[in-house]
């Protein structure tokens, strides 16, 4: 049975819609393709991943937790579950968006390695921009070593996302 290693939890900024997931680098450039999960996608070369949210610009609520093996699905609760692989190089997944280097906003992971990214998504379609008593965005990065395996959609009920997947692949 799988076990669950480390966790972090913090408000994030988003801006341009986005959490970038990075390394080391704290920066990832590549250009999204939302077609497949409307919610996830990773850089082909590696060390970096990128979330497509609901709202454009604002505060959301992000956990992310490390597993030594595929957790069992969470998918109840959620709008959105999507999956994905990512090649990374770094000893840590930072999901600081914009904030830089902030301790609190970043997975520490055993090293470099081959690992599987499962994310969930809710309150995705719940106003952009939003008022002050609108649900919270949250997102909750489920992560494990494993080898490369192709995107997939565990479930999908948003608007977001199916708005995402009819996209021409902009990010």
């Amino acid at each position: 049975m799988p076990t669950l290693l480390r966790h972090a939890s913090a408000e994030v900024f988003v801006d341009a819609s986005t959490v970038d997931l990075t390394g080391e680098s704290l920066y990832t450039e590549f250009e999204a393709d939302w077609t497949a999960t409307g919610l996830v996608d990773a850089d082909p070369d590696g060390d970096g991943a990128r979330v497509v949210c609901g709202q454009e610009i604002g505060d959301i609520l992000v956990t992310a937790e490390l597993w030594d093996g595929s957790p069992p699905p969470a998918a109840d609760g959620w709008q959105d579950v999507a999956e994905v692989s990512v090649a990374w190089r770094s000893a840590f997944l930072d999901f600081g968006t914009t904030d830089g280097d902030d301790p609190a906003k970043r997975l520490e992971l055993p090293g470099p390695g081959d690992y599987r990214l499962r994310v969930h998504g809710r309150n995705r379609d719940d106003g952009d921009p939003r008022e002050d008593d609108d649900p919270r965005e949250e997102y909750l990065i489920q992560v494990w070593p494993a080898p490369r395996a192709e995107p997939v959609t565990v479930k999908s009920t948003s608007r977001t996302a199916a708005l995402w997947r009819e996209s021409t692949g902009c990010g």
